[in-house]
């Protein structure tokens, strides 16, 4: 079973609990894979809510094969148009 939209959802009250996280972006790649974009108002409050975050994200572990592979970058431009 892939994680849907449900899924994504059904963590948002946890998600939104997380200091500093302000937002999330989930995008389907298809063949069952998927790439979560967080972004998090500081390298600090990343790394500070790291714990935290794989608690929650552990409310979809059923439906993954693998744990996710972390990296963190520096985002340089993030506009809304």
């Amino acid at each position: 079973m892939q994680v849907g939209l449900d899924h994504v959802v059904a963590l948002r009250p946890q998600l939104v609990q997380i200091d500093g996280l302000n937002q999330m972006i989930s995008i389907d790649r298809g063949d069952d894979k998927v790439t979560v974009v967080v972004i998090y108002d500081s390298k600090a409050q990343r790394e500070a809510a790291a714990e935290q975050a794989r608690a929650v994200l552990a409310g979809v572990a059923e439906f993954v094969v693998a744990p996710p592979e972390r990296q963190g970058f520096e985002i340089l431009v993030n506009e809304k148009y």
